[in-house]
């Protein structure tokens, strides 16, 4: 899931939107992230149909991604331009055009292109971000907004009888952003990116401690995306019904939810680091468990929901960490930079581990691999905190 980090300097002079026009700011943007949510489903339907073999889920993730991320660079840049409701038109045309597409398309491209679409979208809405009052609290809503709006889906397709298709999936993703043009009237006219002028985050080269700590965000961040990217198939090979799967996806985002709340009422008392080191250890026993115990069950269940919890409690914490980390804030504007690119980087080089002839697929593999790269995240967390740099006075 993608979080905005909040911008160094003083505030931008120019008024800041209203709570209306930034919870429909916010909304837009969430419905171009609804495809993280439902990934396991989508691209699970994918294999099942024949239109990609599961050593390509990495790739087609990877795609979609860094889609996402390139379509965002693109709305905020035409936000100076455009005026925002344009921007965030385009997007959902994008996207509805792109999820009913036919399957003679390849796959790969109709998904670049929708991921393009969501990223317009997640464009208005980090506008919207950087001119709230409250960053934090906008940053944190925002991350509630897209683990309740996936979990709205997921409940959807798990009260079928029978799972969906792909197309199924495709067709409520553009329904969705269909939906979304219902709010277009309150977003404000004028998103452009405020300048800051007086803003000393990017002056001078970046510590060492900074460019460690993006290390450490992008490696946890991809682990825990390569992790959810494969849940499903391998819930599937480890015996779960497939008409169960949905049911279990759903509960993990109401734990998504449940740690959004927390992490907003966390805000940023405590030590960030530790926060996340804390977090990123009950990421890896939770996958322990489920190796162990399996997904079956009240405590299979819990083990799933307790995963989303944990995500949506970890990720706010990264950001924090930076600035602990590198207290002159230089890397802090490639913060979700490096997340977007873990996320797009780790599935993929997990799915190359995929082997059809081993037991379970290789998934498992699959699974331990984005585990170890969770416990190397964390260890770039203690490296980074131990080589940041000790400010002068004046500095």
């Amino acid at each position: 899931m993608a979080e905005q980090q909040e911008p160094t300097g003083p505030a931008p002079a120019r008024p800041a939107p209203s709570n209306r026009a930034l919870g429909a700011s916010l909304l837009i943007g969430a419905s171009g992230l609804l495809v993280l949510g439902v990934q396991p489903l989508l691209y699970g339907g994918y294999v099942h149909e024949g239109r990609i073999g599961e050593a390509g889920l990495g790739l087609l993730a990877a795609i979609e991604i860094a889609a996402i991320a390139l379509g965002s660079a693109g709305g905020i840049a035409l936000l100076a331009r455009v005026p925002a409701r344009v921007v965030a038109l385009i997007g959902i045309a994008v996207t509805i055009a792109a999820n009913l597409l036919p399957a003679l398309v390849p796959l790969l491209v109709a998904r670049a292109i929708s991921g393009a679409g969501g990223g317009l979208l997640v464009g208005v809405a980090a506008g919207a971000i950087a001119k709230a009052k409250g960053l934090n609290a906008a940053a944190a809503a925002f991350l509630f907004l897209q683990a309740a709006s996936q979990y709205a889906i997921l409940q959807w397709f798990a009260s079928a009888a029978a799972p969906g298709l792909a197309a199924d999936v495709q067709h409520a993703l553009a329904l969705i952003a269909a939906l979304t043009a219902l709010v277009l009237p309150l977003v404000p006219a004028k998103l452009a990116p405020a300048a800051h002028t007086t803003s000393t985050a990017v002056k001078g080269a970046i510590p060492l401690s900074g460019w460690i700590g993006l290390a450490a965000s992008g490696l946890l961040v991809g682990a825990v995306v390569g992790i959810w990217a494969y849940m499903g198939l391998w819930l599937e090979a480890r015996g779960i019904a497939p008409e169960r799967i949905a049911p279990i996806l759903t509960a993990s985002m109401v734990g998504q939810m449940a740690g959004a709340l927390v992490a907003i009422a966390v805000g940023e008392r405590g030590h960030a680091g530790l926060r996340a080191v804390i977090t990123g250890l009950a990421l890896i026993l939770i996958v322990a468990l489920l190796f162990l115990r399996g997904a079956d069950g009240a405590v299979g269940w819990g083990l799933v929901v307790g995963y989303g919890f944990v995500w949506m409690v970890l990720t706010p914490a990264l950001t924090g960490f930076l600035l602990e980390a590198d207290p002159t804030r230089r890397s802090l504007p490639f913060a979700a930079t490096a997340q977007l690119l873990g996320a797009a980087i780790l599935p993929t080089a997990a799915g190359m581990l995929i082997d059809a002839r081993s037991e379970h697929g290789g998934i498992d593999t699959v699974l331990l691999a984005c585990s170890a790269a969770v416990l190397l995240g964390l260890m770039f967390i203690g490296a980074a905190l131990a080589a940041r740099p000790r400010l002068q006075a004046g500095t």
